[in-house]
């Protein structure tokens, strides 16, 4: 019996990888999507996880929470931040820091976006 608890620990391990691997993909996808929608440049195509907690869902069910930032560019000259909020495996928030506009397209110095998915 003794011979089959490490297999515990194990599995827990390889689902906690697996699952951080699938939902930093869901979380570039959509930082990359949500650039391409307001035409900026997503930067060096990559999401950095930044905080993980554990909060209740709806029904009271313990889930991963996890918080991730990425870096755009609007004109070429100064990198500006977003961030990506994962709830469980859905995207419960995206956020972009207001950032200017390239010369020529509009003369407003910056745009702020607040997109909520469910």
């Amino acid at each position: 019996m003794n011979d089959w608890l490490w297999f515990f620990p194990l599995g827990g391990g390889l689902w906690y990888w697996w699952d951080t691997l699938r939902t930093r993909e869901i979380a570039r996808a959509a930082g990359r999507r949500a650039c391409e929608q307001r035409q900026v440049q997503f930067l060096d195509d990559t999401v950095v996880r930044t905080r993980i907690r554990l909060r209740r869902n709806a029904r009271g069910h313990l889930q991963l929470e996890r918080h991730y930032d990425f870096e755009f560019a609007s004109d070429g000259e100064r990198r500006y931040h977003g961030q990506i909020d994962i709830f469980g495996s859905h995207i419960s928030r995206i956020d972009m820091e207001a950032y200017r506009f390239p010369a020529g397209e509009d003369d407003t110095d910056g745009k702020t976006d607040n997109v909520t998915t469910r």
